[in-house]
């Protein structure tokens, strides 16, 4: 008995210091995944901002482009600079209010600008950077200035400007674009980075164009000593965590470099409210597990008080037996489940469908299956990404669930973005009503699919039923093919609409929601 009870005591210790490593290593575990998914996010995110400034400079270098050749070409006699004024209001219409275009001689006078009529007051730019780099350097590449604040507007501004040369290739002015920072910052303000994040566009040299939060101070702030920006000088995109030299918080950084222009684009989350998450859930289950090993040791304190009583280990063995059956009980749910969807899974309705062909064909029932198909999902793969795809499926699941109601019913991911409704004891105007109550909620939710004609996401549905007395559909196989074929005639007819297998000579009948 005491060699029992020594066994039961070690069993105890081995089982408390099992559950407090596996509870280190789980919290461990998290937070290095919560890291990870962080920093992912982090760069996704520095990349659509680096395309969206990419694709803003890129449209104001076509202009300048376009500017450069019309003046070194066609001359500036007073003719030609009033033509390129039209064309200099006609491209501040493409470019947007927030941008203005100014064409500057070699002593930085303003011969043209896109933001009214010039006077002697205006300011001369020969003081600028921007100026002096191209009246010094004699490349004729794009040249994104520093974030300066605009002596007219008094906004704070950065430029994309390209030099002007006479035909002997000397210095004959400057071509410039002025961006409005307050643009990028109405774009950047609506991220969720959090109360402590922060994202900033800087330039190749490592100067701060501008920051959000916005602070006038931090403007043309040199970075080139940042972590960061080191590790970007070995790859184009990079992650690190580190303590912000503005306020003093420690961050999550992702940067990316751009390939094309001299731009490098930092996103940047506070660690400690991104963890906030991870934190609290750490929290709850190391609580829960220190209850278990509570548990576990009262537990066992009782167990080697009354060992000898047999009773209560049959008690906790009939206990442990049930759980295990309610634990298998669950499995076998989520193995007929679609992990995505939460549908039925194919092999639960193919089972289910065998099952009900059998009853239907025993009680000379009716038996109808829709199948249907989301629309053009490719193009809706390819134009908003597979993450949104997968959202779009949860959606048009979540439709299809609120149709069908019935217990016997069973709606399942028929495989990718098809769908199918088995529907007994229900005849083919019945399954019709089904389907259109479907289409009309699909519609009424409004899905955007911008790569369709429809301009939102709609579904094609094939319907065969089972009709007692008729051999149409009598297996399991050829109830699926006519479901089928009637899927594939209602795609062919222009999709967004029913074709009805169990009803071939009816007249054709339009079922699109509109």
């Amino acid at each position: 008995m005491r060699r029992g009870i020594r066994l039961t005591s070690l069993l105890l210790v081995v089982i408390c210091l099992s559950l407090a490593a596996l509870t280190t290593w789980q919290v461990w575990f998290s937070r290095e995944r919560a890291l990870h998914e962080l920093n992912v996010s982090n760069l996704n995110l520095a990349q659509a901002l680096d395309n969206y400034s990419e694709g803003v400079i890129r449209q104001s270098e076509l202009v300048l482009l376009e500017l450069v050749e019309r003046l070194q070409q066609d001359g500036r006699s007073p003719a030609q600079l009033a033509r390129l004024e039209n064309v200099l209001h006609e491209q501040i219409k493409v470019l947007g209010p927030s941008r203005t275009i100014i064409i500057y001689d070699a002593q930085g006078n303003r011969l043209l600008s896109s933001s009214g009529t010039l006077n002697p007051s205006t300011p001369n730019g020969a003081d600028r950077a921007f100026f002096i780099h191209h009246r010094d350097d004699p490349s004729d590449a794009l040249f994104i200035g520093p974030t300066i604040k605009s002596r007219l507007s008094g906004e704070w501004v950065f430029t994309v400007s390209r030099r002007l040369q006479n035909a002997e290739g000397q210095f004959d002015g400057v071509v410039a674009v002025t961006l409005g920072v307050e643009q990028f910052l109405r774009l950047f303000g609506r991220l969720d980075v959090g109360t402590q994040g922060s994202v900033s566009l800087s330039t190749s040299d490592n100067k701060l164009l501008f920051r959000y939060p916005f602070r006038e101070q931090d403007v043309g702030l040199n970075w080139s000593d940042s972590p960061i920006l080191q590790q970007l000088r070995i790859s184009g995109e990079g992650v690190i965590e580190s303590s912000s030299r503005i306020d003093g918080v420690k961050r999550l950084y992702a940067a990316r470099r751009n390939e094309r222009l001299p731009l490098i684009t930092i996103v940047a989350r506070g660690r400690d409210e991104a963890l906030a998450s991870w934190r609290r859930d750490a929290e709850l289950f190391a609580t829960l597990i220190l209850v278990l090993v509570v548990g576990v040791a009262i537990i066992g304190s009782r167990l080697l008080i009354d060992i000898r009583r047999r009773s209560r280990a049959e008690r906790q063995l009939r206990s442990a037996r049930e759980e295990l059956l309610d634990a298998n009980s669950r499995l076998e749910v989520l193995a007929s489940q679609d992990a995505l969807t939460g549908l039925a899974n194919r092999r639960s309705f193919d089972q289910t469908l065998e099952v009900e062909i059998r009853r239907a064909q025993r009680r000379n029932s009716p038996l109808s299956l829709l199948l249907m198909d989301i629309d053009l999902f490719k193009r809706y793969n390819d134009r908003y990404g597979h993450v949104a795809g997968d959202a779009c499926l949860r959606a048009v699941a979540e439709q299809l669930k609120q149709c069908v109601r019935r217990p016997g019913d069973l709606a399942a991911r028929y495989g990718g973005e098809e769908m199918a409704v088995i529907l007994p004891n229900t005849d083919p105007q019945g399954a019709q009503a089904v389907a259109e109550t479907f289409m009309h909620n699909l519609a009424q939710a409004n899905l955007s699919h911008q790569a369709s004609p429809f301009e939102r996401v709609t579904a094609s549905i094939g319907l065969a039923s089972l009709i007692p007395g008729q051999a149409h559909g009598s297996t399991t196989e050829s109830l699926i093919g006519a479901a089928d074929k009637a899927l594939y005639d209602a795609k062919a007819k222009g999709r967004n609409r029913i074709e009805n297998a169990s009803a071939p000579d009816a007249e054709e009948r339009d079922k699109t929601t509109g």
